[in-house]
């Protein structure tokens, strides 16, 4: 049988930017802003205006990666939140992310989105470490997607108000001892992968679901599922592929993707830069707009 090599990730410090930065139209106001009394501010300039598409695209490999912990796995697919109403809670978990990058969470909607988070996940026994690993995801998956595909590096200050933001959410959901700097935040998150991060059939069933999802969305014919399964493996690294069972994508595939992926944020570094944040996605679950007391699983009073 064929060995993997297991190749080691590099630490966040040591990632170098893919492509010269070019300052856009928020960037200049971004390194004016404190990172840590103005994490919302930049969270939205940054995530919102500069790297909407790629921080959705992080976000949704963050998602990815906390179904590949059995424990956290498990639990979704015994509350049929991701095997028998994907679409609903995709759509609650898009909300109150999106609602929190755009709004910040001192904002009447933030307010409302951490709520509603706090109630869905309300008379659950999670583990800490495995809440500080989740969060340490949303952190880390964009500083990871913008060193292979950003079309402009990341500032200083844009790494530390992701933390900074996260961190206050973690806080504001009870979440203790969350560390305060990338380096120990990375070491925790790949110590948990190393001892939490395994095979599970629930991980594939929800990693299937969340699939299936999409392409159906996307109206994407069946026959092409396959290649989209191999296009997102291409994505994870070797211990997440390994924890859905996913098979190693053609090296063709991955290279094409990458290739791609290169031309794109080259393609981004050359049009008129944005000047508003993306808005909110439309969310096929709430056609009204977000309707916060239907957020999280049914029977959850407010």
């Amino acid at each position: 049988m064929r060995r993997r090599r297991r190749p080691g990730r590099p630490a966040l410090a040591t990632f170098a930017p893919p492509l010269a930065p070019r300052t856009g139209r928020v960037l200049p106001e971004i390194l004016r802003l404190d990172p840590d009394r103005e994490a919302p501010r930049i969270a939205r300039l940054s995530a919102g205006v500069d790297f909407a598409w790629d921080t959705r695209r992080a976000y949704e490999l963050a998602l990815l990666k906390t179904f590949a912990v059995p424990s956290s796995s498990r639990l979704l697919a015994a509350t049929g939140e991701l095997t028998e109403r994907t679409a609903k809670r995709h759509d609650d978990t898009v909300a109150v992310i999106a609602t929190l990058g755009l709004h910040g969470y001192d904002s009447p909607e933030g307010r409302a989105a951490l709520r509603a988070m706090n109630r869905a996940h309300r008379g659950h026994a999670i583990p800490a470490e495995e809440y500080r690993y989740t969060l340490s995801l949303f952190v880390l998956e964009p500083l990871r997607w913008n060193a292979r595909y950003g079309w402009r590096a990341l500032s200083e200050v844009e790494r530390r108000a992701g933390l900074a933001f996260w961190r206050e959410v973690g806080r504001r959901m009870g979440i203790p001892d969350v560390p305060a700097d990338l380096a120990a935040l990375e070491a925790e998150s790949r110590t948990f992968e190393a001892e939490h991060v395994r095979y599970d059939p629930a991980n594939r069933r929800l990693f299937d679901a969340t699939l299936e999802l999409q392409a159906r969305r996307a109206r994407l014919p069946a026959s092409t599922v396959p290649w989209v399964r191999a296009a997102v493996a291409s994505l994870l690294d070797v211990r997440t592929r390994d924890a859905f069972a996913l098979s190693d994508p053609p090296t063709w595939l991955a290279r094409s993707l990458e290739a791609g992926m290169r031309l794109g944020a080259a393609a981004a570094r050359r049009r008129p830069a944005r000047r508003t944040p993306v808005p909110v996605p439309r969310l096929p679950s709430h056609p009204s707009g977000i309707d916060w007391e239907r957020v999280g699983p049914p029977g959850r009073t407010p």
